[in-house]
């Protein structure tokens, strides 16, 4: 079987590309990879916390908890509860604007008859400090030797809580990584023949608290990165399932190895063909997680002011507005700086998903580091 021909480094000089840092990970739906990923690049992760969006609460909680649990980071990587609600937005004002404005394909944990899937009783190995405390008490800690860097890729919440509890957060961190914040996506959905097209093309991370996202994303952080359209074209193939199912030596092997049962849930049965609409998803948070890991991935960027639109009588409430920053709203809209990432290296980050779920975590705490895979 030829290989795709995905670029990987080795991990001594991949940490010698990149400055180490500290971060701290906020999510409403945790894959192995977003946590992994900045283990992987020799970055510290100080903080993980799960809010609410994608997934109820306790959804959120509980497949991070699994993830945290499974990998066997407990001990070295403090995990709380973020946000448990958006700011000011509720389940009867996102029904009632989606009648106003049209309904949304995916609506996360506001779906009408959600089902949780996990119980609180599943879930043993959360801290007790909230999640905008424990980043405050992050940045506090580590601001004037190795300010964190801040990544987002659920709601804003979380962060728009701590900001509001500790203005100074924004000055006292490295930066800021999101996932969202598509651009001219309109006409796409408009015209899609499928569902999941008119999903992938919708902004829900903003959507779900447009309040949150325009107090975070205009709060005038040192660096601020925006994953944007970019994430949308990383997607699962038959050719890199060929390369997991072949790097595994099988596809039963797979199957019978529990370490691997974050891969199996990727795979499903191994034949793209028959995977559903969640299983043909972007790889979205985990490619903001890749180039903020390894930012020579990143190949094209833009500068903008961004702004989220917080009128709640519009049909883009919760969408991101962007200018050239010379022609920005001179007051009135408060706006913030950006980047916008426009180009990634896609081998690079495939070559890298597949490197880092074919190395044993379990001993990262107590070695600081993956070890060999023995399957």
């Amino acid at each position: 079987m030829k290989a795709f021909a995905y670029g990987t480094l080795s991990s001594t000089l991949l940490l010698s590309l990149v400055e180490a840092k500290k971060i701290f990970i906020d999510n409403d739906g945790l894959s192995p990879t977003q946590l992994l990923f900045p283990l992987a690049a020799g970055h510290e992760v100080v903080g993980l916390s799960a809010s609410f969006g994608s997934c109820s609460l306790v959804d959120c909680v509980g497949v991070a908890s699994a993830i945290v649990e499974d990998y066997n980071l407990s001990s070295c990587i403090p995990f709380h509860i973020g946000a448990q609600q958006p700011l000011l937005r509720t389940y009867d004002t996102f029904q009632l604007w989606e009648d106003l404005f049209g309904e949304l394909v995916w609506q996360g944990g506001w779906t009408p008859g959600y089902e949780d899937t996990y119980t609180w009783d599943n879930i043993t190995n959360v801290d007790d400090i909230p999640g905008a405390i424990a980043l405050i008490n992050a940045v506090k800690e580590y601001k004037d030797t190795d300010p964190i860097t801040i990544y987002m890729a659920g709601l804003g919440t979380t962060v728009a809580q701590a900001l509001s509890i500790y203005p100074q957060l924004v000055n006292e961190t490295a930066g800021l990584y999101i996932m969202g914040g598509y651009i001219d996506t309109q006409m796409a959905a408009a015209t899609a023949k499928d569902s999941i097209v008119i999903d992938i093309n919708t902004d829900i991370n903003l959507i779900q608290d447009p309040e949150a996202a325009q107090m975070v994303l205009t709060a005038g952080w040192k660096e601020l990165y925006i994953g944007g359209n970019v994430t949308n074209y990383l997607v699962p193939s038959q050719a890199l399932y060929n390369e997991f199912i072949e790097r595994a030596g099988g596809f039963d092997v797979i199957e019978d190895t529990p370490y691997l049962s974050w891969v199996l849930s990727l795979l499903g049965t191994g034949n793209y063909s028959e995977n559903n609409d969640q299983q043909t998803l972007p790889f979205w948070d985990d490619v903001v997680s890749a180039y903020m890991s390894w930012p020579e991935m990143i190949l094209e960027s833009s500068e903008v002011s961004v702004a989220v639109d917080t009128a709640f009588y519009s049909p883009f409430y919760g969408n991101l507005r962007v200018w050239n920053s010379s022609w920005a709203p001179p007051s009135g809209i408060k706006v913030g700086a950006a980047k916008i990432i426009d180009k990634v290296d896609n081998d690079f980050f495939f070559g890298k998903l597949l490197d880092t779920y074919y190395q044993n975590w379990t001993q990262y705490c107590e070695v600081g580091g993956p070890v060999e895979l023995i399957l």
